[in-house]
């Protein structure tokens, strides 16, 4: 639990969250001094619970095919390093082009956290990969968001209705459906790989929870510009040896950077704003799903019937989410924290 002294925003409906947090801001402080800037997001700001659940699924269904570009003789840590290096590259040019690199005014200690927490959940979600199969890491990874929507009640006093449990619940087992992680050699039941899948769901199931206030006041592009840079100066030395030891791989680590991180990041922490912890848990068990159409149609994998429909129940939790409003929670967090 995240704990400061400083003034704190009340957001009811996460409609006006900037305009509330300048209030709160100018209230603690004096109409003296003044007051921080906050900066609008990229995308819109009234998207709609139905779009913002489309656009989600599209990322999760990008982020499925990550596992193609992970199978290789590239160190986890220098992996994610390329993928965040590159990520952060992109969004700071991106954001420099455009008028609109900031630094974070309010947040920034979550920012921070947010990078450390994003590292260590990719490295040792590669580290999983590596160590057992896709589908062992990819279930025990995904109880994150499970654990992630049991704490945005008491941690940010999100209200989730019976359905969005039902969609949580049915999205789950299809997933199990879907990776079939019951179904491993004794080889690949391995102790450390396990627990470093583990601790990838304990860490992403962290940064759901410390970002949501973060993402709401300073949009999707600050938010991603910081955790990545954050990530890429933890990662740094890992990054350079990555490039020099494997320069063959240097147009994977471009599409893994650019493309599945920077942008695919930009547009997850701005639906994010829009949609509770809940609804983004459900929808992104697309995610494993779709890995596995991925492997069907890059790597010859045939699906079994269990599969098939651990699939379907995968798209019926989406789409029950989707009927779900967007988020109206009321949570006090700190406004420079």
């Amino acid at each position: 639990m995240l704990k400061d002294d400083g003034p704190t925003v009340r957001n009811p409906t996460i409609r006006y969250p900037m305009l509330m947090a300048h209030g709160s801001w100018l209230m603690a402080h004096g109409l003296g001094l003044t007051a921080p800037k906050l900066y609008p997001p990229v995308m819109p700001r009234q998207m709609s619970p139905l779009v913002a659940t489309v656009t989600l699924a599209a990322v999760a269904v990008m982020w499925g095919a990550i596992p193609l570009f992970v199978r290789t003789d590239v160190p986890a840590a220098g992996l994610v390093g390329v993928r965040v290096t590159f990520g952060a590259i992109t969004l700071l040019v991106g954001a420099a082009v455009v008028g609109r690199l900031r630094f974070p005014t309010v947040h920034r200690r979550r920012v921070a956290l947010c990078g450390v927490l994003l590292t260590i959940h990719w490295v040792t979600f590669f580290a999983a990969i590596k160590l057992t199969t896709v589908a062992i890491a990819l279930a025990i990874m995904y109880l994150g968001p499970i654990a992630a929507a049991i704490l945005s009640g008491p941690i940010l006093g999100e209200r989730v209705s019976g359905t969005l449990w039902i969609a949580l619940a049915v999205a789950a087992t299809g997933t199990l459906f879907v990776v079939q992680p019951w179904g491993f050699g004794e080889g690949e039941l391995s102790p450390i790989g396990i627990g470093m899948a583990a601790l990838s769901g304990a860490s992403l199931a962290a940064i759901m929870i410390v970002a949501k206030p973060a993402a709401s006041v300073l949009g999707g592009l600050i938010l991603s510009i910081g955790e990545l840079t954050i990530a890429s100066i933890l990662l740094a030395p890992a990054t350079v040896g990555a490039i020099a030891e494997h320069s063959d791989q240097m147009v994977n680590f471009l599409i893994l950077g650019v493309v599945f991180t920077g942008l695919a990041n930009l547009v997850y922490w701005e639906v994010y704003r829009v949609l509770p912890v809940a609804s983004v848990s459900t929808i992104m068990y697309i995610e494993p799903a779709s890995a596995v159409m991925w492997a069907l149609a890059f790597l010859d994998e045939a699906p079994t019937p269990l599969t098939w429909l651990g699939v379907a129940l995968v798209i019926v939790g989406g789409f029950m989410s989707s009927t779900v409003g967007g988020a109206r929670e009321e949570y006090v967090v700190p406004a420079n924290l």
